[in-house]
């Protein structure tokens, strides 16, 4: 029999310091070790010895691997990490040393590969994952505000628990008066007149408060959606849930007025919608909330393109059941329909009204309600008008005079002055208005020429499409090309244009022209000095032109831009050398009588340039 303890390798322990582990460092000779000897049957020695190595059913094959002194602790760090820390010299048992073993044989495989980039995948996992930590905040955020988002200050229960009451208990009440058949239609309608409003105050405004903007504001105390504007977004919401709560309990308190002989219920209107409009804040409101609507709805489309977690805000909010599933589009809007409404539903309480008196009564509200929904359309027109022509002062060009006419000599110190047309910052003015637009066939020396025409309720001008790239950009990525105006030809007065027909089918013209129409330029002596021949692109759209070209010719509205022009830059240089002519003038013709009010009337005119606000040009002293 062969003593085991003649082939186990000694493992020397190194002395541990206080408070660290002890790590095994075995020698070089234990780790070039190739093969062990098994024996056939254990001896007593063998038992004993086992205890302080290990025993025959456990072999150790300790890999041969050339260790540098600097990768000495390579080594140990595979130990130590293969069955835990071996701290204990005494208790050392084979499981550990084979685990250690197996350790140190996946380290040195790990170590012999080279080293690889990171594979994208993993981003993308870890995007999805912070990804979905986002998600589950949101959604832990959102629905607690949904919880906690009713305001009691302006909650009444009293009306909404009117919602299920129909007109006739509502009327009746708890008498046992009954009402009359032929009265039903009419009570009916003014019902409607309240209930719609009750519908329109706790189904959508409320609903818009509490399970949108609230819960939002909720979240951006909590650190979310912080790129999102309330403001923007909704308005002045709480001040139109204001007005139509103080509207349904101002129906409520005139209702015990009603006479329950006649069931006349004129009164009761005519009281009604005086208070809803002696407020100054109730149709402003309505405007201004109607105004805001295009502004409100281009918003919500960038939000949703910019902040990802909105649209997911917005996904929980509508799974709320007070909700009803109405998108948040579909409440954004609900203000507009219900303004709208309300002269539909005077007319309906009109119709079924019986004596004359009341149907005048009644009349008179709904033409003041008329004109209150005019003035709003009105605004609103005036809005959009007003954007586009903010956006066509800025697409479109002016060329100068050096383009327009190159043989014109210009003088060295009105160079400058003159690079620019002074007409190009003039376009977006408040009194202007865009009637028509369009594109059109310029015929000129026998062909047809593409043009891009603009009708004002001033002018008419003739420019050329031309694409540019754009400097917009959305996500860092160009949206594309953006179209410019270049004018083409000098706008036309409609105080000094003549208008006619020009259909021809005669053989004896060089070419045919169709669904063409003649502008004539004059001037204020009526000298001619630009005609064009326009043609349309079918008989309706030649229609269409002349329809609004008589249109605009006969509600002709001048607009001033004096003062205006009294800013630019050339107006400036010829008044202080029309003021440095005067001083020289003064010299040698001191006893002119008329000079002091010249130059009082020219330092009036100069103060004035200087002293306005558009002034951006004043002059050196």
């Amino acid at each position: 029999m062969v003593d085991l303890q003649l082939f186990t390798p000694l493992i020397r322990y190194s002395e541990p310091e206080e408070g660290e582990p002890q790590t095994i460092h075995p020698n070089k000779e234990q780790l070039s070790r190739r093969h062990a000897i098994i024996p056939d049957q254990p001896s007593e020695n063998q038992e004993t010895s086992s205890q302080g190595c290990c025993s025959s059913d456990n072999v150790i094959i300790v890999p041969h691997v050339q260790i540098s002194p600097n990768e000495s602790h390579l080594f140990n760090r595979a130990i130590s990490s293969g069955g835990g820390l071996l701290a204990d010299s005494n208790k050392i048992t084979s499981i550990d040393l084979q685990r250690a073993t197996i350790a140190s044989q996946a380290f040195y495989a790990e170590a012999s590969e080279p080293q690889k980039n990171r594979s994208p995948w993993i981003l993308k996992r870890l995007y999805e994952w912070s990804g979905r930590a986002k998600r589950r905040e949101i959604i832990k955020h959102v629905q607690a505000a949904l919880e906690t988002s009713k305001d009691h200050e302006i909650e009444d229960d009293e009306l909404e628990k009117l919602l299920p009451v129909s007109f006739e208990e509502m009327f009746m009440g708890d008498e046992t008066t009954t009402i009359p058949s032929s009265k039903h239609k009419y009570l009916q309608a003014v019902w409607e007149l309240f209930h719609t409003e009750l519908v329109f105050l706790y189904r959508q405004l409320f609903v818009l408060r509490d399970v949108y903007k609230e819960p939002l504001k909720r979240c951006q105390v909590e650190g979310c959606l912080l790129l999102v504007e309330p403001d923007l977004l909704f308005g002045n919401l709480d001040q139109l849930c204001r007005i139509s709560r103080t509207f349904c309990q101002s129906f409520l308190s005139l209702l015990s007025t009603v006479d329950k002989e006649n069931w006349d219920c004129t009164q009761l209107v005519v009281d009604l919608f005086e208070r809803f409009s002696k407020g100054p804040s109730t149709i402003s409101a309505y405007q201004a909330y109607c105004i805001n609507y295009k502004a409100t709805m281009e918003y919500l489309g960038s939000i949703r393109q910019k902040e990802e977690r909105f649209t997911e805000f917005e996904r929980i909010c509508l799974a709320d059941e007070r909700c009803f599933r109405l998108q948040l589009e579909d409440l954004l809007i609900a203000p507009l329909q219900r303004i709208t409404r309300l002269p539909i539903l005077l007319r309906e309480i009109h119709k079924r009204s019986e004596e004359e008196e009341s149907k005048g009564k009644v009349e008179k509200v709904i033409d003041t309600m008329t004109e209150s929904l005019r003035s709003i359309d009105d605004s609103v027109q005036w809005l959009h008008n007003f954007e586009r022509l903010q956006q066509l002062q800025t697409q479109v060009v002016w060329p100068n005079i050096s383009d327009l006419e190159p043989k014109s000599y210009v003088p060295d110190f009105l160079r400058v002055a003159l690079s620019r047309q002074f007409c190009e910052n003039l376009l977006a003015h408040p009194r202007r208005k865009l009637i028509h637009e369009g594109p059109l066939e310029l015929v000129e020396n026998g062909r047809t020429v593409d043009m891009y025409a603009f009708l004002f309720n001033d002018m008419f001008v003739l420019t050329k499409t031309k694409k540019c790239a754009s400097k917009l950009k959305v996500k860092g990525v160009p949206i594309g090309k953006s179209e410019h105006y270049i004018v083409q030809r000098q706008p036309v007065p409609l105080d000094s244009c003549v208008f006619c027909d020009a259909d021809s089918n005669d053989q004896a013209t060089p070419m045919s022209l169709k669904f063409a129409f003649v502008i004539i330029h004059l001037t204020r002596y009526y000298q001619v000095v630009g005609i064009y021949t326009l043609q349309a692109a079918d008989k309706a759209d030649k229609e269409l032109w002349i329809e609004k070209f008589q249109e605009s010719i006969e509600n002709y509205e001048s607009i001033q831009l004096k003062d205006m022009l009294k800013c630019t830059p050339l107006f400036s240089s010829l008044s202080l050398r029309r003021c440095s002519s005067s001083r020289l003038m003064s010299k040698s013709e001191s006893n002119s009588p008329q000079l002091p009010k010249e130059k009082e009337k020219e330092k009036e005119e100069k103060k004035e340039c200087c002293s306005s606000s558009t002034c951006n040009n004043q002059a050196p002293p």
